[in-house]
C-alpha cells in the first residue's frame, strides 16, 4: 500500500480551522493576521511562519506547534540572520550618558551628518553595512548633544537625536531582537516629544506605527497616524514642503497597514498621499529621509495589492512604473521583492526568481535580510522544478539562507 502524504501545514491550518467553526475573518481578527494572509497559508501560496503559527495556535485548540508544521518539518528558532554590527549597535543604544562634560557637537554640523548617513541609506547598495558603521557614532553624537545643548538648540538637538533612533530602527527591522526595536521606538518618540517638534513627532508616531502592524496591532497604529495626521494637515497650507511630505508618509503608512490587515480601505488612504504630493509638491519632489516623491507613491500602490492578495492589479501597478526612477536604492531593492511575492502568489516561479535576482543585483542586503525574500528563495530551493532549483540554490547560497 502507499504510504498516504502527509497534510501540508496550510492544509493543517484549514482543517483546524474548519473544526473550530471559525471563518478566515473571524480567525484572522483573533490572530491579528489578515485574511488574505490565512487564505494564501492555506493554500500554500504563503508558507507558514513559526510566528504566524504562535498568533494562531490558541484559536485552534494547538497546545503543540508540531500539530500545524508535521512530522516532517524541522523547525529552526535561528529564524532570521543578525547583522555583524547589531551588537555595536546594540550598546550604543543602551549606553546611559550619567555624566557628561565637554563642548558638544553643534547642530548644524549633526544635520550634516544625519542629513549625510539617511542618503547613505537610500543610495548605498551595502546600506546595512555601511550604517552599521555609522550609527554607533551618530548615536553617541547626538545623545551628548542633546544632554550638553540648551534652549532651541537643546530641541534641535533632541529632534536629530529622534532622527538617529529613527535610522537604528530602519538598520535593526530585519535583524535585530524585538525589544531593541522598542527601544529604539521609545527613545525616538521620547526625544521628539521633548523637542517639541510637530515634524519630529509625526516621524516619531510614523516609526511607531510599523512596529505596532508588526507586532500585530494594526488598528492601534491607525489610530496613531491619525492622531499624527490631525497634528500636521493644520501647517501643510502654511508651512514648508515638509509638512506635506509628512502628511503623505502618514497617509502611504496607514495604507499600507490597511492593507496588511485585508482592508480595502487601504486606497482611500493611498489615494489621499497621491492627491498631497501631486498637488502640494513639486513634480521632482524627493524627501531626504522619507523619500516620498511620486514614484514612491506608486511603490505603496504595488505593496497595498500585493498585501490584498490582488497580483493582477500589482502587476498593472508595477507595469506604469518605471522602477529606476525609484529614488532609493534599498526601496527599489524592496519593490523587487514585492514584485517577486506578486508572481510568487500566481506560482509563477521563473518570473520570482528573475525578481528576486534582480533585487539581489540592485541591493545584496535587502535579500539577504527580507524575511519575505528568503522565504521565497527557501522554497524555490527545495520545491521548484529543476529548471529553476539550480538557480535559486545558487542566489540562496549567495544570500546566507540555510537550506
Amino acid at each position: 500500500m502507499a504510504e498516504q502524504a502527509q497534510p501540508t501545514p496550510g492544509q493543517r491550518v484549514e482543517r483546524l480551522r474548519r473544526a473550530a467553526g471559525l471563518s478566515r475573518e473571524r480567525l484572522a481578527g483573533l490572530a491579528s493576521l489578515s485574511a488574505t494572509t490565512i487564505k494564501f497559508i492555506e493554500n500554500g501560496k504563503r508558507s507558514l511562519t513559526l510566528r504566524a503559527a504562535q498568533q494562531l495556535a490558541p484559536h485552534l485548540g494547538v497546545r503543540d506547534l508540531g500539530d500545524l508544521f508535521g512530522p516532517a518539518v524541522t523547525l529552526s528558532l535561528d529564524g532570521h540572520p543578525s547583522h555583524p554590527a547589531v551588537e555595536d549597535v546594540r550598546r550604543a543604544l543602551t549606553s546611559w550618558h550619567v555624566t557628561v562634560t565637554g563642548e558638544p557637537a553643534t547642530t548644524e554640523y549633526l544635520r550634516g551628518t544625519t542629513d549625510s548617513a539617511w542618503q547613505t541609506w537610500h543610495t548605498s547598495r551595502q546600506q546595512r553595512t555601511e550604517i552599521g558603521a555609522l550609527l554607533p557614532g551618530l548615536l553617541n553624537a547626538t545623545q551628548r548633544a542633546a544632554r550638553l545643548h540648551e534652549g532651541p538648540d537643546r530641541r534641535t538637538a533632541l529632534a536629530l537625536l529622534a532622527q538617529s533612533y529613527h535610522l537604528a530602527q530602519a538598520y535593526l527591522a530585519w535583524h535585530g531582537d524585538r525589544e531593541l526595536c522598542w527601544l529604539t521606538v521609545d527613545r525616538g518618540m521620547a526625544a521628539a516629544m521633548d523637542a517639541d517638534d510637530p515634524l519630529a513627532l509625526a516621524q516619531a508616531i510614523w516609526y511607531a506605527a510599523h512596529l505596532l502592524r508588526s507586532t500585530g496591532r494594526s488598528d492601534e497604529a491607525v489610530e496613531r497616524l491619525r492622531e499624527a495626521r490631525n497634528l500636521i494637515e493644520p501647517r501643510v497650507a502654511d508651512g514648508p514642503a515638509e509638512y506635506a511630505e509628512m502628511l503623505a508618509d502618514l497617509h502611504l503608512c496607514a495604507a499600507l497597514t490597511r492593507a496588511r490587515n485585508g482592508d480595502q480601505g487601504a486606497w482611500a488612504d493611498w489615494e489621499s498621499a497621491r492627491n498631497i504630493v501631486h498637488r502640494a509638491l513639486p513634480a521632482d519632489f524627493v524627501g531626504l529621509r522619507t523619500r516620498v516623491s511620486r514614484p514612491l507613491v506608486e511603490v505603496y500602490a504595488v505593496m497595498c495589492a500585493v498585501d490584498l492578495g490582488d497580483p493582477d492589479e500589482a502587476q498593472r501597478r508595477a507595469h506604469a512604473l518605471d522602477s529606476l526612477t525609484i529614488p532609493s536604492t534599498e526601496r527599489r531593492g524592496r519593490h523587487y521583492v514585492e514584485l517577486a511575492r506578486s508572481a510568487d502568489l500566481e506560482g509563477a516561479r521563473e518570473a520570482t526568481l528573475h525578481l528576486l535576482t534582480k533585487a539581489d543585483a540592485t541591493s545584496p542586503e535587502t535579500v539577504r535580510f527580507s524575511p519575505a525574500a528568503r522565504d521565497m528563495l527557501t522554497r524555490l530551493a527545495t520545491e521548484a522544478p529543476a529548471s529553476v532549483r539550480g538557480d535559486a540554490v545558487e542566489l540562496a547560497e549567495r544570500a546566507g539562507v540555510n537550506l
